[in-house]
């Protein structure tokens, strides 16, 4: 190093800061995570369609890192519908596993490939599930410019029915834009959500906010808007991100 500081120097310049990713309220995080490291998000929502409502109070979360690049997901909703009768217990719980394919960088976004499989735990007949064994294969996107934040998936879910069901197989895409306003240790947001069957589409925009209490414990809201007939008109979602553990770093 002392007899080449110029080839020191230009070696440095090539080394790409760590990005800054900022997790999302609805759209499912992109990045998975590190092994020894737990978050855990705990949600609730309701969303309106016409007189009826629906929603799930707590829906928990919990993500973790398996291996280098490898990360899961474990999701347990507690759902309710209003509708003749009100009903409440468990949906649909889930499981996915996330590989990195490429890290992110300053002039390349990050790749993330992943599986997701839903169990037909909640039950149809109270509106509490999709009553179906669900296999979502997706890749998620991840680019960082500054204070933006700009990340999403793609991927085609597929229905095996297990009860009389209206669940069809279905392409889906999630997108997110966030902006960090540093002063008020505060983010903004804005959520594409939508799904696309051979009988119709939903698609709803979701502007939010999310504020950091500390670096570990953020306290996130959102409102979706539905953008067509077939999606729910409004709702909200509230919700806090939690790291239970982050693992060391060097």
């Amino acid at each position: 190093m002392l007899c080449c500081p110029q080839t020191t120097l230009a070696q440095e310049k090539n080394i790409e800061p760590e990005a800054n990713i900022v997790e999302p309220i609805i759209t499912e995080e992109t990045m998975p995570n590190e092994a020894g490291d737990y978050d855990l998000r705990l949600s609730g929502s309701y969303l309106w369609r016409g007189d009826i409502g629906s929603g799930f109070l707590p829906r928990a979360q919990l993500f973790f890192g398996i291996a280098n690049r490898w990360g899961g997901e474990i999701e347990v909703p507690m759902a309710f519908a209003k509708s003749a009768t009100g009903h409440y217990g468990v949906g649909d719980i889930s499981t996915t596993v996330k590989f990195l394919a490429r890290k992110p960088a300053t002039r390349s976004p990050g790749i993330v490939l992943g599986l997701e499989m839903n169990f037909p735990s909640g039950s149809v007949n109270d509106g509490l599930g999709e009553g179906a064994l669900e296999a979502a294969p997706f890749v998620a996107l991840v680019q960082t410019a500054g204070r933006f934040v700009l990340q999403g998936n793609l991927g085609y879910s597929i229905f095996h029915k297990v009860q009389e069901t209206d669940a069809r197989d279905q392409f889906f895409y999630n997108g997110a834009l966030a902006f960090r306003l540093q002063h008020i240790r505060s983010f903004l947001l804005g959520e594409i959500n939508g799904n696309r069957t051979a009988t119709g589409s939903q698609i709803a925009f979701s502007p939010g906010m999310k504020y950091s209490f500390t670096p570990q414990r953020y306290l996130a809201i959102a409102l979706p808007i539905g953008l067509n007939s077939q999606t729910p008109r409004m709702g909200i979602v509230l919700q806090m991100q939690i790291t239970l553990r982050s693992a060391e770093k060097e």
